[in-house]
């Protein structure tokens, strides 16, 4: 009877032992795995991300890429729209891509309006970044700096007025051509210094909190601005809860705001209008060349580009 308790305290003893030996097995895969999967997220995660359209923008491409690096932004997002047989985003971007800093989607010859995309693209991004700026080639996101320091924009957005917003709006403002009538190799930011305070500053562009199940955008009608049911603040952490479609008035600059190179040079501003608007449209190009000298200085040498560019007079400039 003695042997036999001894043998099953043994018999127990065993079993003990083998449970403690699976545990540290378990615990040593635990502790190995969890780095790894660390490790894994941290590559797919990024806190900010910028999604936009490119249709001939390889002018500003690179450029653009570089602003939003210096103040912030992880992991760009293109989908590159341009015509057949012409020019790519990707022409101009393989070092980025090469990097993982640029994703380009193919929708070449593509007549999706931007808002469709631009769902597609949080749909398949929103898993990986914590915010998604939504803004084009040629707006560029100024912050404010605080206490005369510069900030980027993870320490704007870390201001805890902006806990409960899903989105946050910001106010364009336009910049024009500086009297410059060609292209040069040089950025916008410092080509084009003199902001000009028109009707179309009360326009909005927006960045949105990545990892919600919300429909961003509706329709195609606007790329301005999420849908309602999106909590949309503005630069002062305050809800838009009497949103209008697509603009803020009077426009917002105390923290932050989008410098807008809507017109840059008479020869660049041919080629935006040329292009066409988003899902195929033609521009009207009087009304465009109307709206560029409202903005500009009006001078002969924009006009005769102008006319050379759209092969076309517009005699009601000739009186000028």
């Amino acid at each position: 009877m003695l042997e036999q308790n001894f043998s099953q305290v043994g018999t127990t003893s065993n079993y003990l032992t083998l449970r403690k030996i699976i545990y540290l097995i378990i615990l040593i895969i635990v502790n190995i795995s969890i780095p790894i999967f660390q490790n894994t997220l941290k590559k797919d995660e990024y806190f900010l991300c910028l999604c936009t359209m490119g249709k001939q923008e390889n002018l500003y491409a690179r450029e653009f890429i570089e602003y939003y690096l210096s103040i912030g932004v992880e992991k760009f997002i293109f989908a590159d729209n341009n015509l057949p047989n012409t020019e790519k985003l990707s022409d101009v971007l393989k070092d980025y891509m090469d990097k993982n800093i640029v994703d380009i989607i193919d929708i070449i010859g593509s007549m999706d309006f931007e808002s469709i995309v631009y769902q597609r693209m949080y749909e398949n991004y929103r898993n990986k970044c914590k915010w998604i700026l939504y803004f084009d080639f040629d707006e560029y996101l100024y912050i404010k700096p605080i206490n005369n320091k510069t900030i980027g924009i993870k320490e704007f957005l870390s201001d805890p007025k902006f806990d409960k917003c899903e989105a946050i709006e910001f106010n364009w403002l336009l910049y024009g051509d500086n009297d410059l009538v060609h292209y040069e190799n040089k950025s916008s930011i410092q080509r084009f210094t003199k902001p000009i305070y028109i009707s179309g500053n009360r326009f909005v562009k927006f960045m949105m909190r990545g990892h919600l199940r919300k429909k961003v955008f509706i329709g195609h009608q606007s790329n301005h601005k999420p849908q309602k049911k999106v909590l949309l603040c503005d630069t002062w952490g305050k809800l838009d809860n009497y949103r209008s479609h697509d603009s803020m008035e009077p426009p917002e600059y105390n923290h932050a705001y989008l410098i807008h190179f809507n017109y840059r040079t008479a020869e660049e501003y041919s080629r935006k209008v040329l292009r066409g608007y988003q899902g195929g449209q033609q521009c009207d190009i009087l009304e465009r060349v109307h709206m560029f000298f409202e903005a500009n200085n009006f001078t002969k040498e924009k006009l005769d580009v102008f006319e050379k560019n759209f092969n076309t007079t517009f005699p009601e400039y000739h009186y000028i």
